[in-house]
């Protein structure tokens, strides 16, 4: 079976879950045997063991590793369903991968990143910001906004806290988003929630380049080039929203917004697009904008 057909179930297709600590832990190391098979299958490991033979130590095969070279830097979310090497079909070397839930930027996400940049700026020509349809973190971030008084609920530990409340600029712009094109009784809607994760999606992104970009400058230090995108889970597109209304916005990456007032046009755009809109009852949408053609 190929990456492809691993990577693509269906959802009534069990997953391969190991059901014990150390099933799980002798999956990962036959995982690691075939895959030492296919890329080092005559290549003898140097062992921890202490040797006998002090003598026998200068033995030991050593083959330098190749130096490590990325072209991109990825900033993505930890979700399992979004591994950044196989969505970009990369191979081992071409990618320098952050990841963290929500792909938020903390601290520590902001010092890997400037240590790519910095160390790989011979290599590095992209950094993109790669966040996904139904993410759990924004998903989280949507309810504490709902619902400010279940928020130690949600996010029941200080560090899970300091997720959500990343996320939570971008949710409250998407709910103003929503409510100026759809109207303030968009809220009373079944489908809100949603309609409201899935604006949230972009704008998170869209704000990390953004902060990213205003914060790290590299296109002015080094000629790197900061971009968004949104990787659609049902489709596995990765989707860039374009501003120009006369092209398309599928299966390409959007330069990082310049100013906050185009994360605000991006806000509009996303609320009255079909991916938010069809969240939306049917009645809500035919009653408030019957003109519109939205599906």
């Amino acid at each position: 079976m190929n990456w492809a057909d691993r990577y693509r179930r269906t959802q009534d297709e069990s997953p391969e879950v190991p059901a014990t600590p150390e099933a799980a832990e002798r999956s990962l190391l036959e995982g690691n045997a075939r895959f030492i098979k296919e890329t080092v299958p005559n290549l003898p490991a140097p062992s921890t063991v202490p040797s006998a033979d002090p003598a026998a130590l200068s033995s030991v095969p050593v083959v330098p590793a190749a130096k490590q070279a990325p072209f991109c830097v990825v900033l993505g979310c930890s979700d399992a369903r979004v591994p950044a090497e196989l969505v970009f079909d990369a191979k081992p070397n071409q990618l320098f991968v952050v990841r963290v839930a929500g792909n938020v930027l903390g601290e520590e996400c902001l010092g890997s990143i400037d240590y790519a940049l910095h160390s790989f700026k011979d290599s590095v020509h992209l950094l993109v910001v790669l966040g996904h349809t139904r993410c759990g973190a924004v998903a989280a971030a949507v309810d504490a906004y709902l619902s400010p008084n279940l928020h130690n609920s949600i996010a029941f530990t200080r560090s899970l806290r300091s997720i959500v409340n990343h996320v939570l600029i971008a949710v409250r712009s998407a709910a103003v988003s929503l409510e100026e094109f759809w109207g303030a009784r968009v809220v009373s809607d079944p489908g809100y929630r949603d309609a409201l994760i899935e604006v949230s999606v972009y704008l998170n992104a869209g704000m990390t380049a953004h902060h990213l970009q205003e914060e790290m400058k590299p296109n002015e230090a080094i000629g790197t080039k900061v971009v968004y995108g949104v990787f659609d889970l049902d489709t596995c597109r990765v989707i860039g929203p374009d501003l120009n209304p006369q092209t398309d916005d599928t299966s390409k990456l959007a330069d990082a917004p310049n100013h906050p007032d185009e994360l605000i046009a991006l806000g509009q755009q996303i609320a009255g697009s079909p991916m938010a809109a069809r969240h939306l009852s049917e009645d809500y949408r035919k009653a408030h904008y019957p003109s519109r053609n939205i599906e």
